[in-house]
């Protein structure tokens, strides 16, 4: 208390209000494992299909890395996540010249739509090895799609066998099309979920899986936080923070979601052997980043070479970009390195670090 006394005698007044007016309330601090983040959403929700409110939301990128682009117009897409004190909110922009869901309303997943894996359980079975089967138990697999055959229409059911996982109180789901596919908005309410309460920086975890089905059943399954082990074990969805906006925080640990990474080598070139690296931006944070540098690691850790990757827009509507970058295959064998993907805002200050996912993609293990 006296050294306390003895500042305020000390300092002046004006000096005070300086230091008050730059230190401002402390960034959110995100807990150790958060892999993605939830941001607030504006008030007014709306759940009409239009993303529009979605345009400050935290985003996942998916299916970014085809070359052949009939496939990368046919399999891109954007995952957006918010929230309230009322609800959480998904948003889906997709890319897709034959949006389908033939299915019935009870095997939603057999078309266009997402599988949505949902964990709010605030005690020991957080996140556990099994999906629980009582009732109200604060987890939910369920399923959401904008279509009803080829007609816009919002569906939702759950997962066969779990039938009683949630209440379904105020489940709405909205979608509309786009020049290049379609906009999807979901809204699943906390009240189906009476043990959790939602506040800042309270933890979650979801998985959020896209599948698509040309037309007919599905052939296609990409998922933005983990994998086909979604559908067994809750342990497999990604650790997820609510919070305000994205921060500094956000872009380092969930770098690896936001821009998502991959390499390989054309099968068809006209040049000497070249790998390309690929990594997905996402839309609305395009204008923070400065560059981005694809390091080549040999496997004694020993720098090989940086490459700075290039923006390429592959459709305008939605923001739909990624970075390109080329290397010399003699450079590193295949198996002889590793990437690294090194993101930097425009000045020139480090964001996030991204490695290529190590996991099973779409319907194939040992991808």
């Amino acid at each position: 208390m006296k050294s306390a006394r003895s500042f305020r005698r000390r300092t002046s007044p004006w000096l005070v209000a300086l230091l008050l007016l730059f230190s401002g309330p402390a960034s959110a601090q995100l807990a150790p494992g958060v892999r993605g983040l939830a941001t607030r959403a504006p008030k007014n929700m709306r759940i009409d299909g239009d993303l529009a409110e979605f345009k400050d939301a935290f985003c996942t990128p998916v299916e970014y890395f085809s070359s052949d682009r009939k496939t990368l117009r046919n399999r891109a897409a954007q995952f957006f996540y918010m929230w309230d004190d009322e609800a959480f909110y998904a948003g889906l922009r997709t890319l897709d010249e034959t949006p389908a869901n033939l299915a019935d309303d009870n095997h939603l997943w057999e078309g266009d739509g997402v599988e949505w894996y949902f964990d709010t359980r605030r005690d020991e079975n957080f996140r556990s090895q099994a999906w629980p089967t009582n009732a109200n138990a604060g987890a939910v697999h369920c399923y959401w799609t904008g279509l009803k055959g080829t007609n816009i229409q919002g569906r939702f059911c759950l997962r066969p066998g779990f039938l009683s996982a949630i209440q379904i109180i105020g489940v709405e789901v909205g979608a509309r099309r786009t020049s290049h596919g379609m906009e999807v908005e979901f809204k699943l309410p906390w009240a189906n979920f009476p043990d959790f309460k939602p506040k800042l920086e309270e933890v979650i975890a979801l998985d959020a899986e896209l599948c698509y089905s040309d037309g007919g059943p599905r052939v296609f399954r990409a998922f933005a936080y983990g994998s086909p082990l979604s559908v067994q074990q809750p342990s497999n969805l990604g650790r997820i923070q609510l919070v305000e906006k994205l921060e500094a925080s956000g872009w380092k640990a969930c770098g690896p979601v936001m821009m998502p990474i991959r390499c390989d080598t054309a099968w068809i070139q006209n040049n000497p052997p070249q790998v390309t690296g690929l990594l997905a931006i996402p839309p609305n944070h395009a204008g923070e980043i400065g560059k981005v540098v694809f390091r080549v690691l040999g496997l004694d850790e020993k720098n090989l070479g940086d490459y700075a990757g290039e923006i390429e827009t592959f459709e305008a509507e939605g923001n739909f970009q990624r970075v390109v970058a080329h290397w010399p295959s003699e450079l590193a064998a295949p198996g002889t390195y590793h990437l690294l993907g090194i993101v930097y805002d425009k000045a020139g200050k480090e964001l996030t670090r991204v490695a290529p996912r190590m996991v099973s993609a779409n319907m194939q293990p040992g991808y």
